[in-house]
Parts: C-alpha cells; structure tokens; sequence
C-alpha cells in the first residue's frame, strides 16, 4: 500500500519524531527538519510504501545522520544528505529501491526519497533516537562477513567506505569527530528482505499517528504530553524541574546525566545519557534501559525538550515508554551494539536491553 505524503503531513512527523527521538531533539531542531521537508517536497513527491509491496531482492538505501546532537547540529545540510545517498550508489554500482531512516524523526530518508525518485519505506532500523550506528545496523554488527558501503558528507569531509558494520561505522564515526560533530550519512544498498526481518515496521506510521495524536491534544501542555502517555502506552515518571545537567560533548558524544526532582514529594530521576536519554534511575534503582524510550517535554507548552534545552530550573515532564510498545528493530538484541555506549557512559545498558521481559 502507497501513501502520498504532503507538506501537511511534516508537522506530525516532526512532532511525533522529536518525542522518539529520545531527548536528541527538540524544539531547537523543529525548524531545522522542517527545512528538510519543505525541501523534499519541493524536489517531488514522496510516496510512503509498505515494505510488502517492495521485492525481496531489491537494494534499500538507509538515510540518517552521524554524531552527537549537541556536537554538532548546526552542520545539518539537505544538499549533503543527497550527496551522500548518490555517493554510495556511484561507489555500489546500485540503484536504489527505496530508502529507509536510521530511526526517527527521519526527515533525512523524505528528502533522499523525492530527490532519487524512489519509495520512502514504512520502516526504520529503530523506531527511537539511538546513538551510534552500530544500533542501527540490523544486527550486522555479529555478522563480519556481510559487507555494506557507509558514505558520508560534511563541510570538512566526504567519504565512502566499504566493509563490514563494524569496521565501516568506526570510520563514519571518526568522520563525523573531523568535521565539528556531524555527517550526513548513508548506508546499504541492503536487501529489503533483511529491513522486513530486522527493521522496525510500521515506525513511519507510528509516527506520524503520535504527532497527531499530540498536536489534536490542543494548546495545553498537560493535555499535549496525557495524549503522548496514551498513544505510547507510557508511563510518567516524574513532573518537577531540572536540579543537574552534566551533559557534554566528548569524542563524538553527547555524555554525562540528566537529574529531575518532583513538584510534589522531592523524589528524583536521574537519566543516563549518550547521545539520547539511555536509561533512568529512582533511588539507586534502574526503571527504565534503552531501548526502552524516556522522553522529555515543557508542561507548559508541550514541545519536546531536548537534552541541551534542559538547563538547570527548567521545569519538565519525562515520561518512559516499554521497548514492547515500540516499533524497534532486532538489531537492539545484539550484544554487539552496547559495549562502546556502554564505555562511554559509564554503567550497564545490555543485561537490561536485552532481556526481553525487562
């Protein structure tokens, strides 16, 4: 099934996608997307398809972006996400049966759609913010025989390399360090039948479904962030102002902690962070391990709050949503994927992710 999107359709993308993307955007990035999108949709259309009406065989394109957030986010380019999309293709010998996001907001994979012509898929590798590339890769991080190509574009660099997961997405990464904190990036072609068996389907639908879900909550910020908690299915975990930001960037990642205490009774959660919110923890206990999603938003207005736009008195709701809730790729499960995030933060993320009843 194909869906034609319209500009229409940008603000509940942007919306739903800032609240996935798990504290590495927020209303500071809005316009920034929104330049994304008014581009695609100046270029062509962009066709939103089902991965079912795709074949088996043909080669998908996934379009995101490497670094930290807060790194770097000032070098976003639509031009160098094409770049970089048309790079690998020249490298692949390929042509391109539709492309996918790295995860949401996306806004990336729209413009590769409408400039290559080609099909956005209702999919992503995962359906929230996740740090590094490797989370993203589908589970080929365990598999060092399969070979992809990576290319990347920056206002300092551009490269196109060729390798296994692993390997490829050291160099993406070090790329993005070079350039001030951020690459546009692209990777495949990979085989729609892996996006079908690994990738999170129906993530574009779930988000976009979310930002309506929150933009028809009306003005009020309470009522905009009950009807996230009901979309999502999540819970609330604490209503209350920002008491410490530790956050900074270092080595290609947004590192450090996020402290809220309550309005009422003085309790506190403290959220780890690389890049995105990765987990929380009440008293000494963890209640919340990516991938599970925590997000955060301003009671007042309802927009989502990224982690830089968290300053200390800010006043904020974060809430969490289960992992079993989510549209997530079955990379996540790869023990692969967490020892460097786990390094740079400082504490245990994979016994919690991936046990699949945590």
């Amino acid at each position: 099934m194909t869906t034609l999107l319209t500009p229409v359709d940008l603000e509940p993308a942007i919306v739903g996608g800032m609240l996935l993307s798990a504290g590495g955007s927020g209303k500071g990035r809005v316009e920034k997307d929104r330049l994304f999108g008014e581009a695609a949709f100046s270029l062509g259309p962009v066709q939103l398809t089902s991965l079912d009406d795709i074949d088996a065989e043909a080669g998908l394109l996934v379009a995101t972006a490497v670094g930290a957030p807060g790194g770097g986010k000032h070098l976003a380019n639509p031009d160098y996400s094409v770049r970089a999309a048309r790079q690998l293709l020249a490298a692949a010998g390929a042509q391109a049966g539709g492309v996918i996001p790295g995860h949401v907001p996306g806004i990336y994979a729209w413009l590769v759609a409408a400039a290559l012509g080609i099909p956005l898929l209702d999919a992503a590798c995962n359906g929230r913010g996740h740090p590094t590339v490797k989370m993203g890769s589908l589970g080929l991080s365990s598999r060092p025989d399969v070979r992809l190509f990576q290319s990347g574009v920056g206002d300092n660099v551009s490269l196109t390399v060729n390798g296994n997961a692993v390997v490829t997405s050291a160099l993406m990464r070090a790329a993005a360090v070079q350039n001030g904190g951020l690459i546009m990036a692209c990777r495949g072609p990979l085989k729609a039948s892996l996006i079908r068996s690994a990738g999170a389907m129906g993530a574009i639908s779930y988000q976009l479904g979310l930002g309506r879900a929150v933009i028809g909550a009306g003005p009020s910020g309470q009522a905009k962030a009950e009807a996230a908690l009901q979309f999502t299915r999540g819970r609330s975990l604490v209503s209350g102002r920002v008491v410490a930001n530790t956050v900074a960037y270092r080595e290609g990642f947004d590192v450090g902690t996020v402290t809220v205490r309550g309005d009422s009774g003085g309790s506190e959660i403290t959220l780890g962070v690389c890049n995105e919110f990765m987990m929380a923890d009440a008293g000494g206990k963890r209640i919340a391990t990516f991938p599970d999603l925590m997000a955060a938003m301003d009671p007042r207005s309802g927009e989502v709050l990224a982690i830089s736009e968290l300053p200390e008195g800010a006043p904020v709701i974060l809430f969490a949503v289960s992992k079993r809730d989510l549209p997530m790729g079955s990379g996540i499960y790869d023990p692969a994927i967490y020892p460097d995030v786990e390094q740079a933060i400082g504490a245990p993320l994979a016994r919690y992710a991936l046990d699949p009843h945590a």
